[in-house]
């Protein structure tokens, strides 16, 4: 009998140490939860009503936030462009061939290529291929969400790159030739703005040549219609 008594009352406190185990696990929980309740929710910072709405029609249309988008890194890669040129350019003043004028290559009666002096051009193409480069890296994911192989991807975007470096240099150092043939010994400061001019000029139509180069060809993923078509197709119907 004593046994018997002494296993239940063992029991009957095993239990009640089971129950307030039970209880201290729901009040644990119960207070954990609480102080997630307490914590201030993270708000996303919201832009001003008239930005917000802006940026939601621009989104609403691939081609317009492409383009945006598209514009906002070319300025950034410029940026970059533009200072890495002009001090490059101010290796002219170490003298010696860098601060001899760059005749350019003849073609006929005229010169392609033709700067002032070798540092300006050696400014401007290293300028132009780092522009470049930054431009493929940051359009290829952001801009154009490119999909299609890298590796042909690149040689296209090379391709385009060597046309436009040809037709961004030429072009500027037409502009800049002239500004120079119109005001031969011009101070350092105008001497600057001839070299801004000829880069802006050279800039905007190696833009807008990118970017329809880019959309339409080098980060075009080809064949992304087709395969949705035939996903389409293949597609089981419902039978009435």
């Amino acid at each position: 009998m004593d046994e018997n008594k002494t296993v239940a009352t063992d029991e009957i406190v095993e239990t009640r140490e089971d129950r307030q185990e039970q209880v201290e696990i729901a009040q644990t929980a119960q207070s954990d939860e609480s102080q997630e309740q307490e914590k201030p929710a993270k708000k996303k910072a919201k832009l001003p009503k008239g930005l917000q709405k802006l940026v939601d029609k621009i989104n609403a249309n691939e081609n317009v936030r492409q383009m945006v988008v598209f514009t906002l890194f070319s300025f950034i890669c410029g940026g970059s462009q533009l200072i890495l040129t002009l001090v490059l350019t101010q290796l002219k003043y170490a003298g010696g061939v860098l601060a001899e004028p760059f005749k350019g290559i003849p073609v006929g009666n005229f010169s392609i290529f033709g700067y002032e002096t070798t540092a300006e051009f050696i400014g401007f193409l290293v300028g132009s291929v780092t522009g470049q480069v930054l431009t493929f890296v940051l359009n290829r994911k952001k801009t154009f969400n490119c999909t299609n192989n890298v590796v042909i991807s690149g040689i296209m975007y090379t391709i385009l790159a060597v046309f436009i470096i040809f037709m961004q240099t030429l072009l500027g150092g037409a502009i800049t030739s002239a500004c120079y043939g119109a005001m031969p010994e011009p101070s350092s400061f105008v001497g600057l703005l001839f070299n801004l001019a000829g880069q802006a000029v050279g800039g905007i139509a190696a833009l807008v040549i990118s970017f329809l180069g880019n959309k339409f060809l080098v980060m075009r993923n080809w064949g992304s219609k087709k395969a949705k078509t035939e996903t389409t197709d293949s597609a089981p119907t419902e039978e009435n």
